[in-house]
């Protein structure tokens, strides 16, 4: 018996020196980085819009809400393309709302600072589809097109993969048929907070 215990302990000790080297050896997963700006990633914007001239006359403040998903191009640079859906109410609450549709895209440039911060300058080009409701005969507008050049400017947060971020774009109207009565259209101001992931 005392034989048999011996071969069993020699055998489990030249076991376990011969695992030794080889558990050592075994390699460990390294923790991966969270995603930065570097990589693609899905925001949502939400805020404030408001129209100059003359369709800023017809309406008030409204609200917007968008969907961007966001490609990185080179360091730097990144391409935003995006839905957006904004909403004014008439200067006359009775008389309803100024919806627009917005499909455009955004090229962004500005450096990374400090790892976490990215302020930024964008241009960029998009349609939109406005549609007056109700369609009463008091109305000055009608159902149209229009295409808008945004200019935005902004300041970015990263933390791990979260994204969040302050916004102020100028959308210029270069051409419209929704407001046929007006001679000044006027220009879509908005200013928004956002909230995004990278991924």
């Amino acid at each position: 018996m005392n034989r048999r215990m011996g071969w069993w302990g020699t055998g489990t000790l030249a076991a376990a020196v011969l695992a030794g080297p080889a558990l050592a050896e075994t390699p460990r997963v390294k923790a991966q980085p969270a995603p930065g700006f570097g990589a693609a990633g899905l925001t949502v914007r939400s805020g404030v819009a408001a129209w100059s001239g003359n369709v800023g006359e017809e309406t008030g403040v409204g609200t917007f809400l968008a969907l961007v998903g966001e490609i990185p191009v080179v360091t730097a640079v990144g391409l935003e393309v995006g839905y957006e859906g904004s909403a004014n109410g008439y200067d006359d609450a009775r008389r309803g709302t100024l919806w627009r549709h917005n499909g455009g895209v955004l090229a962004k440039v500005g450096p990374t600072l400090f790892s976490q911060w990215k302020p930024f300058v964008g241009a960029g080009a998009g349609v939109s589809y406005f549609h007056p409701t109700p369609m009463d005969v008091g109305s000055a507008f009608k159902k149209g097109w229009g295409a808008e050049v945004p200019l935005a400017a902004g300041l970015e947060y990263r933390y791990s993969g979260v994204t969040a971020g302050l916004r102020a774009t100028y959308r210029v109207l270069v051409a419209r048929d929704f407001a046929p009565t007006s001679a000044d259209v006027g220009n879509l101001f908005s200013g928004d907070l956002s909230l995004g992931m990278r991924f």
